[in-house]
């Protein structure tokens, strides 16, 4: 009995230390708080909030569905508490369901969408048979009315009654009909989202879980909120742009969207959100260094024959092999050019070409995972712009109307697509590259009638005779021209008016411009050979007309392509 007591004493003792050194398991629900979104990738982040006691303890924060990258996890945390934390680490369990609850509430909202489509279905087949006896009520009265006419002649007040009748419930109907089928629509459009979402989480792949295993050692008792951060690969965005021309403002409205997309099983729901153009990489070790070789150039040897390989003695085949070792210690060196990472910058480095811009959004933003695009508004502001006119004549009698913005002076605007709007009207689509703060970008607003442009041609002649209608060796044209450009706008307008000048490409081809009534501000403009360019400064309903002389002289048996 003493010995039994004994052993009773010291396995009591053993359990007793064991309760005290283990780890207390701490589960809690979490919620994706914030999310850094990238051009291939997303870096999401969950909250939890928990109470600890002093001791060691192990968070857990389970029914993580994601299929993320398990190496970028990193955890923070922060709270009345005062804790250490120890390490992170991820636990796999694999599902033989699929999350039940989610299916059938994502099941359930389809089919009430369903139903509530075939209600507004049997209600357009109503509206349809109303419709139907309405006509024949039309009919009716079309032929009736005639036949009365014999008889008696109806009442103004009675052919009033009958016509506003029809007329008011043919309006209703119509009216009614048309809603009904922007609803089915619209429920259409939820009901697509909707599967796209179900077949998400039911796939293969959504079979396994996640739960985060955060250990800490704790010292103060209290409130700790854990942040745990990992990489998921099924989300991007893309910067696109409105741009909405104020023209007697001499400003642009610049309002900049994030199309955003992911499909990561995992719904973001009113999370804080920053979009990056930064490379998102998982990896937190820079690469390792190589040595680099130099040597000789050596020529490649030609192939051996069998019988030559034969011969080759142990020596050869030794250099070869270090030879080998060289090659493979070049293979290891990293490309020219490429920056080592330090360790402190774990999951994001600059692209090599422009520069990484950031956004953080000031309001909340849910992005469902159904793979579709979100656009989100990130900002808007109204850029200085002035507005200018270009016009080609020759080839298109209209004045082209142009926009050049300044970007404003903090702003790195990312490349993307833009659709422009002239005082309220769309006009088109356009692309803006990468733009620096202050930079300034064109963007073209189509055509405006309101300045109008024009090219004649006055007079054209043709000189190759000689006193005494001797035929001249040589053959003369002349040709008159003027150009001419009117604003009807109630404002003053800047225009580049261009025109192209014959160029000889043969030395026995003289081409000679004269009587030029006004001096253009560019020759060979850009370095392109024979293109003039005016710049116009037109008052309000004022005109500009420009007049020159062309004159080409070619052998007169000579045949000259290009001429008018």
């Amino acid at each position: 009995m003493k010995n039994r007591g004994i052993v009773f004493l010291m396995v009591s003792f053993l359990c007793a230390a064991s309760a005290v050194t283990e780890a207390a398991d701490i589960s809690s629900s979490s919620r994706i708080s914030e999310v850094t979104v990238y051009s291939s990738g997303a870096f999401v982040t969950r909250t939890a909030a928990v109470e600890v006691k002093p001791g060691d303890a192990r968070i857990l924060i389970p029914d993580i569905i994601a299929n993320f990258d398990s190496e970028s996890l990193r955890v923070k945390g922060r709270g009345t508490a005062e804790v250490k934390i120890l390490g992170a680490q991820v636990k796999t369990d694999f599902l033989e369901d699929t999350p039940v609850e989610k299916v059938r509430e994502l099941e359930g909202r389809i089919r009430a969408l369903e139903d509530q489509n075939r209600v507004l279905e049997n209600e357009k087949r109503v509206l349809n048979d109303e419709k139907a006896y309405l006509d024949s009520v039309r009919l009716f009265a079309g032929q009736k009315i005639p036949e009365d006419l014999v008889t008696k002649m109806p009442s103004a007040q009675d052919l009033e009654a009958t016509l506003s009748f029809l007329g008011s419930k043919l309006r209703e109907n119509f009216n009614r009909g048309m809603t009904i089928d922007l609803e089915i629509r619209e429920n259409g459009r939820k009901i697509d989202a909707l599967r796209r979402e179900l077949e998400t989480i039911s796939g293969n792949r959504q079979k396994v879980r996640y739960t985060a295993v955060v250990d800490i050692e704790v010292a103060k008792a209290g409130k700790l909120d854990v942040e745990v951060s990992y990489k998921v690969w099924d989300a991007s965005w893309t910067p696109v742009y409105d741009a909405r021309a104020k023209f007697d403002d001499s400003e642009t409205e610049f309002i900049i969207y994030a199309t955003v997309r992911q499909n990561t099983g995992e719904s973001w729901d009113d999370v804080g959100m920053t979009l990056s153009t930064a490379q998102v990489t998982s990896g937190g070790s820079m690469p390792e260094a190589a040595s680099w070789f130099i040597r000789p150039y050596q020529p490649p040897q030609p192939v051996m024959k069998a019988q030559a390989l034969r011969s080759q003695t142990l020596a050869s085949a030794s250099k070869a092999a270090l030879m080998m070792e060289d090659a493979v210690n070049d293979m290891k060196m990293p490309e020219a050019g490429q920056a080592p990472m330090g360790s402190e910058n774990l999951y994001a480095r600059a692209e090599s070409k422009g520069i990484s811009v950031v956004y953080k959004l000031t309001r909340q933003a849910t992005v469902k995972p159904d793979g579709s695009d979100h656009k989100i508004p990130v900002s808007a502001q109204d850029l200085a712009a002035r507005f200018e006119y270009s016009a080609y004549p020759r080839m298109i009698p209209a004045a082209y109307l142009k926009s050049r913005v300044v970007n404003s002076g903090d702003l790195q605007l990312p490349g993307g697509r833009v659709s422009i709007f002239f005082e309220g009207d769309f006009v088109g689509s356009s692309y803006v590259g990468n733009t620096a703060p202050g930079e300034e970008f064109d963007l073209y607003l189509g055509a405006d009638d309101s300045v109008k442009v024009k090219r004649d041609l006055l007079e054209k002649k043709s000189d190759d005779v000689l006193i005494g209608n001797i035929p001249s060796s040589s053959k003369k044209i002349i040709y008159k021209y003027k150009l001419s450009a009117e604003n009807y706008k109630a404002r003053a307008s800047k225009l580049s008016l261009f025109e192209t000048i014959p160029v000889s490409q043969d030395e026995r081809i003289k081409v000679k411009v004269a009587q030029v009534s006004q001096e253009p501000r560019d020759k060979d403009w850009k370095d392109r050979k024979g293109v003039w360019r005016w710049e116009l400064q037109l008052e309000p309903k004022a005109k500009k007309e420009i007049f020159y002389t062309v004159i080409v002289e070619f052998p007169r048996d000579m045949r000259v392509e290009g001429l008018e």
